[in-house]
């Protein structure tokens, strides 16, 4: 689909300019033009004046294509400060949120959920609680 449409804007163009280079042989003629809010004249043949006009056309359209991606990309700018602020804010939220809260640190929950005062940290051996000792003990002799 790209590539139909590029091949699309590369037709346009060459027949564009082959209609210009067609017409700017072709027409020799002079034209006088009135500068309107000045008195003066200018007198050019009529392919001056048509390319020149593609040519203060063209350079316009780049000057507010090119404002209107700087206000793109300014918005662009403001968004990525503000998602960077919000996802700071929430690495905060979660890190606050890992610590362990008093009925944490004093036991451990049961199965239904409940604290149980009874069972304290230093009371749990797991496989973990001393790696190397374990270690030894799962190693084939």
């Amino acid at each position: 689909m790209r590539r139909l449409g590029r091949l699309t804007w590369l037709i346009i163009t060459i027949l564009l300019i082959t209609v210009a280079i067609t017409f700017a042989t072709s027409n020799e003629t002079p034209i006088t033009l009135f500068l309107w809010p000045f008195d003066g004249k200018f007198t050019a043949p009529t392919w001056l004046v048509v390319m020149f006009s593609f040519i203060i056309g063209g350079l316009f359209s780049i000057a507010v294509l090119w404002t209107q991606w700087f206000a793109i990309r300014t918005k662009l700018w403001r968004l990525q400060g503000k998602f960077n602020k919000l996802e700071a804010e929430l690495i905060l939220q979660q890190n606050d949120s890992r610590t362990p809260n008093d009925m944490q640190t004093k036991g451990f929950q049961t199965g239904n959920g409940a604290v149980d005062q009874t069972l304290q940290d230093q009371d749990a051996k797991t496989l973990m609680s001393d790696p190397m000792r374990n270690i030894r003990r799962l190693r084939w002799p």
